[in-house]
């Protein structure tokens, strides 16, 4: 009986690895079709998060704005980021209606938790990007301003730029 156990803890293993494996495969097709514009708007708000990441968090504290403009801007860089593999548009029919890729998926036997972990994968691998591009130049930064880097530069950049999108993004797909 203890064999039986592994081995079908072992199917399902396989079973989770081919599903994610195709649904790699339709955003490999999925990508070939809409092309590299819809990363367009996501790029710009990460240029502008990291221009706003090199001004130190101690200047921050003074005027609340950048904070809350920091938050809006990675809430809106997550959202972009997933739209191309959340929402596809049908262009083959007259009204070209938006519908969920998940909805184009059911037809391959996927599902919704493994599609959810290919989504935050593929957000996951842009956000820590920029979030070591956002520590690196707020920590450089507060170093150039004088003011030595506290843990509080360290906890902004990676609040910021990594954890907060990341939250974001999976309740989009969590809501999707």
């Amino acid at each position: 009986m203890k064999g039986y156990g592994n081995e079908n803890v072992r199917d399902q293993k396989e079973r989770e690895k081919e599903e994610r494996a195709r649904i790699r495969e339709f955003d490999k097709e999925l990508f070939f079709y809409t092309g590299q514009i819809a990363w367009f708007l996501s790029g710009l708000f990460s240029f502008i998060l990291v221009v706003l990441m090199g001004i130190p968090v101690q200047e921050i504290t003074r005027d609340s704005k950048f904070g809350v403009i920091g938050f809006i801007l990675a809430a809106w860089i997550s959202y972009f980021v997933l739209q191309p593999y959340v929402n596809v548009t049908d262009s083959l029919t007259r009204q070209q209606k938006k519908s969920g890729t998940y909805r184009k998926l059911k037809y391959l036997p996927v599902s919704k938790k493994q599609y959810r972990r290919v989504r935050m994968a593929y957000l996951f691998r842009y956000l820590w990007k920029l979030a070591l591009i956002g520590l690196v130049l707020q920590c450089v930064m507060a170093a150039a301003d004088g003011n030595s880097v506290t843990v509080w530069n360290i906890l902004y950049a990676v609040g910021i730029s990594l954890v907060c999108p990341l939250f974001l993004g999976w309740l989009c797909l969590l809501t999707s």
